[in-house]
């Protein structure tokens, strides 16, 4: 008798983790011993995350296979997202027990983890968790992280120092796989866009040197200047470069105020181009800039990979394993360009080009699907792994 495929679920909440997870996605849906779910949320509904994974998994695209927790969020307060995630937490309670997947694949953490894994967690889903064990000490994701970690039956981490911390809060060492970060497949076969090509999706002359900017709201502390730093940072970007692609914050709570900064700018400012994302066209996009400038995790995991330097902004990346292509400036114009001016510097390409990613080499995906593989059939009993020689 022909065994039935494994039944694996992923949770797609906004592009922060699509990005990353796309490599994984597309191994999964290639997989014929998988019956891939797509969950989402937060960022999409059905349609909306179909037309995101047709430009970056176009194989994981089947009717019935995609799936809304609840609708997309509106509002982007504290208090909303709360309420928000009151919405996701009903919709995975009723999902998940009609759906009955093998396994959960959740990446990194956002937010509105706190909300979904726990329904796997109490309906006795094993969840397997990537990204898990890394430090941004500037972000409220860094508690949702660890917390995430104690929930998970599997971890497939980044590097060998995210491995050793969720070892170090008690996870069983045969539960942590260290697989790199997946978001570097897309960057491991693809190459630069041309100026002419990079000339077509901006609308706009390429004018070297060209910036690409992310800046997100830290979020560990409230009533921050969010809207002024990201002013700041983006006034230094262009006083320092010829051509600025800057892209949309991610879905947090001062997100509006950042946006309205790219607005404003991008009126006046013709050499600034501003998109939501890239989607599919990210990979060949880093290749083919000259500096990645903000507080993303792009500039800390990806941009090594690309051989590109990046300035690393303000303390949300606080922590956080970095190569030597990444340079570290506090808020602030003055501290900004300063740090770019050094990383467009002879010594500062020099150094980029040469630098080793701590995050892999773009082959985590055929790793991790190993892993979700073997995941349904652990033990659902996890002990707590004492630390030999701690102090008691």
């Amino acid at each position: 008798m022909t065994q039935a495929p494994q039944r694996v679920a992923v949770f797609v909440g906004t592009r922060a983790d699509l990005g990353p997870l796309s490599p994984v996605i597309t191994a999964l849906a290639d997989d014929q011993d998988v019956e891939l779910h797509l969950l989402t949320g937060v960022a999409y509904d059905v349609d909306s995350l179909a037309s995101a994974l047709r430009d970056v998994a176009p194989h994981a695209v089947v009717d019935g296979r995609l799936h809304a927790l609840c609708p997309p969020v509106e509002h982007l307060d504290p208090a909303a997202v709360v309420r928000h995630g009151a919405h996701l937490a009903e919709g995975a309670g009723r999902l998940l027990p009609a759906l009955r997947p093998d396994t959960l694949v959740v990446l990194g953490d956002r937010w509105e983890l706190l909300h979904v894994v726990p329904a796997a967690f109490l309906l006795g889903i094993p969840v397997v968790h990537l990204h898990g064990g890394e430090v941004t000490e500037g972000a409220v994701d860094e508690r949702v992280r660890h917390a995430v970690t104690k929930l998970a039956d599997q971890h497939c981490v980044a590097s060998s120092d995210a491995a050793r911390r969720v070892r170090q809060m008690g996870e069983p060492a045969g539960r942590v796989h260290v697989t790199g970060a997946p978001g570097l497949d897309r960057l491991a076969s693809s190459t630069a866009l041309t100026d002419a090509e990079l000339a077509d999706l901006l609308g706009v002359p390429v004018l070297r040197p060209l910036a690409m900017f992310t800046y997100h709201p830290p979020t560990a502390e409230g009533d921050l200047p969010v809207g002024e730093w990201a002013a700041e940072a983006l006034q230094a970007t262009l006083d320092t470069c010829g051509t600025v692609l800057a892209t949309h914050p991610g879905l947090d709570p001062g997100r509006e105020e950042i946006l309205a900064v790219l607005e404003r700018a991008a009126l006046d400012q013709p050499r600034l181009v501003v998109v939501a994302s890239l989607g599919s066209r990210y990979p060949r996009a880093l290749h083919a800039v000259d500096v990645v400038v903000g507080n993303s995790s792009s500039g800390i995991i990806e941009a090594a990979s690309a051989h590109v330097p990046a300035v690393d902004v303000g303390e949300r990346q606080r922590g956080r394993l970095r190569g030597d292509n990444v340079i570290h400036a506090d808020e602030g114009y003055v501290t900004v360009r300063d740090a770019i001016e050094r990383a467009l510097s002879p010594e500062g390409r020099a150094t980029a080009a040469a630098s080793v990613n701590p995050y892999g080499q773009g082959d985590a995906a055929r790793r991790v699907v190993q892993v979700v593989r073997r995941a349904a059939g652990a033990d659902r009993v996890k002990p707590f792994a004492e630390i030999e020689g701690a102090a008691r």
